[in-house]
């Protein structure tokens, strides 16, 4: 690789985008969804625990709510990765997550205009 090749480009229509897609899912679909996603990119994936409730509000009969005021467990599933990538990203997501019943879960994509490593140097 020549030095022109390693040094970042400056044209922003010749970078690549990035997009980050966000899914909140049941927490027992989890495994299923990391399978999935593994065939389509191996880049890093943020877990998270959190509660919450949609549409299946009315349909808590299955989940101890006494404690959590009507809140369900859910893993929300946060990654970063090629703007070309995202349609089988989500498809992967949807696919793994999907069990036809309400309260499966939503995928949010978003665009990154700018990202870097916190410990990668200041630009001037």
């Amino acid at each position: 690789m020549s030095t022109a090749d390693s040094q970042p480009t400056t044209d922003p229509d010749a970078a690549t985008h990035a997009s980050r897609v966000i899914a909140v899912i049941r927490a027992l679909r989890l495994d299923a969804v990391i399978e999935n996603l593994a065939a389509v990119t191996s880049n890093q994936i943020l877990v998270e625990q959190v509660r919450g409730y949609g549409r299946q509000k009315d349909h808590l009969g299955t989940y101890d709510t006494a404690a959590d005021e009507g809140f369900l467990p859910k893993v929300r599933i946060e990654f970063t990765l090629a703007e070309e990538l995202v349609p089988a990203a989500v498809e992967a997501v949807c696919e793994g997550a999907r069990t036809g019943r309400i309260g499966d879960g939503k995928v949010f994509v978003h665009r990154v205009p700018e990202s870097r490593p916190l410990n990668a140097p200041s630009t001037p």
